[in-house]
């Protein structure tokens, strides 16, 4: 299953970095490439004021990822992800380290954190 798995993150610690419980408010990001291991951790730019841009799109414009990991996520980025064919995993992981030893047993997100 190799992808690049899009991950929001509390801070910047490397593979220690704090995986963040809502999808939309965190202050990094980690994209890891599960064929090549690389992981390479930014600061989350995304403006939620873009009348042009959803966020969602601004992930995929600069990120490309193939699977978005989310702890909860609300329903409008839920349904944009999936119109574009962008797989949506989660899993009880509370830590980047923990997400990338365990990208084969990812859970399907099948719910909303209801806004």
């Amino acid at each position: 299953m190799p992808q690049k798995i899009f991950i929001p993150l509390l801070n910047d610690n490397g593979e220690n970095s704090e995986i963040s419980l809502h999808f939309g408010h965190a202050p990094y990001f980690g994209l890891y490439n599960a064929d090549t291991k690389e992981l390479i951790i930014k600061e989350n730019k995304l403006d939620h004021d873009n009348s042009q841009k959803s966020p969602v799109e601004q992930i995929i414009e600069s990120a490309d990822p193939e699977i978005v990991f989310a702890r909860d996520i609300g329903q409008r980025a839920i349904m944009l992800f999936k119109e574009k064919n962008i797989k949506l995993k989660t899993g009880p992981y509370k830590i980047l380290k923990e997400v990338i030893e365990n990208v084969e047993n990812l859970e399907d997100l099948k719910n909303d954190c209801g806004h």
